[in-house]
């Protein structure tokens, strides 16, 4: 069985793969000979194949996890699927990520040859989510969401790493170069000010944000 590991929690995932790598080896030794590591940043499709098709050596099976699958490029996202559509017994592959934008179609038609573990079984909006609004120009969705977010615990600085991600990888290419850029411009601020502590409120600079970016994506479109 194949697993993707997605969400914010770094210890989380790291936990998550601990536990799924002990249940595959009967030894650590075994865990060493049969695993390998691959980063998706840059990852060639030959060095992919070659993971792939690797039998183990002391083990039935070989354990193949691929770290920042966020980073996936479409000739290995297309590379994956074909593999694990067919049986693939003398393999465990396992992608871990940060974010998984099932909002694109491959990648969604990639995370549905998982199963999904981990922190993304959490209840509830993620920022991720909240940002897809944004990018549709859903301001008061976007905000509600933002709100729940706040609600669960959530601290400004560490969602704005969030936001800057997701306009980063998901207004990019989508919108004029000018307007991608004032968003930038528009994260900067919110960030400096979070930093220097403007707002009475800790949570207006994250609420103006998202509306400015909302607002940015609708009149982009007009």
């Amino acid at each position: 069985m194949d697993h993707l590991i997605y969400g914010p929690d770094l210890k989380l995932r790291a936990e998550t793969f601990r536990t799924l790598r002990a249940k595959i080896f009967a030894t650590p030794d075994a865990a060493q000979l049969d695993s390998e590591a691959l980063d998706a940043h840059k990852l060639s499709p030959e060095k992919l194949k070659i993971a792939l098709i690797s039998l183990p050596s002391v083990s039935s099976r070989r354990l193949v996890h691929i770290s920042r699958a966020e980073k996936l490029e479409k000739q290995n996202i297309e590379l994956l699927s074909d593999f694990l559509k067919k049986p693939h017994p003398h393999v465990v592959l396992v992608l871990e990520a940060e974010v998984w934008d099932e909002s694109a179609k491959m990648r969604q038609g990639l995370g549905a040859l998982f199963t999904k573990v981990g922190s993304a079984a959490a209840s509830g909006p993620t920022v991720f989510n909240m940002m897809d609004g944004v990018i549709a120009g859903n301001s008061s969705g976007a905000l509600r969401m933002l709100k729940s977010l706040f609600d669960s615990g959530e601290e400004p600085e560490k969602l704005i790493g969030g936001v800057l991600w997701s306009w980063s990888n998901k207004a990019k290419g989508r919108v004029p170069v000018a307007v991608y850029k004032k968003g930038l411009l528009f994260l900067q601020e919110a960030d400096l000010a979070l930093k220097r502590s403007r707002f009475p409120d800790r949570t207006n600079g994250l609420e103006i944000l998202v509306v400015k970016l909302s607002l940015l994506m609708q009149r982009s479109r007009a």
